[in-house]
């Protein structure tokens, strides 16, 4: 799925190298300086779910595993949405 640089980065900007899941820092920084997080969209793109910043987090390589494999993942995506002000379930 190609998605869309601009909520990529507005996504990336607005954590401040703060995982929007477990609130830690960032694990590193990287080589251009900024903090390393992944992008994460709540409803996958696969599923339908949109390319948009109400639909994406910013998050640690642990929390983008749990979210993908652990067997807490709807537990953390509800309470996901309730720490994310701008996220609109989908």
């Amino acid at each position: 799925y190609k998605r869309d640089p601009e909520v990529v980065s507005w996504v990336l900007n607005n954590s401040g190298g703060i995982c929007e899941c477990c609130s830690s820092t960032a694990p590193f920084i990287k080589e251009d300086g900024t903090p390393f997080l992944e992008v994460h969209h709540l409803r996958r793109l696969a599923d339908g779910g949109s390319d948009t910043v109400t639909n994406a987090i910013a998050i640690c390589p642990n929390c983008h595993r749990e979210l993908h494999y652990g067997t807490k993942r709807t537990a953390i995506i509800d309470a996901i949405y309730s720490n994310v002000e701008r996220l609109i379930s989908e």
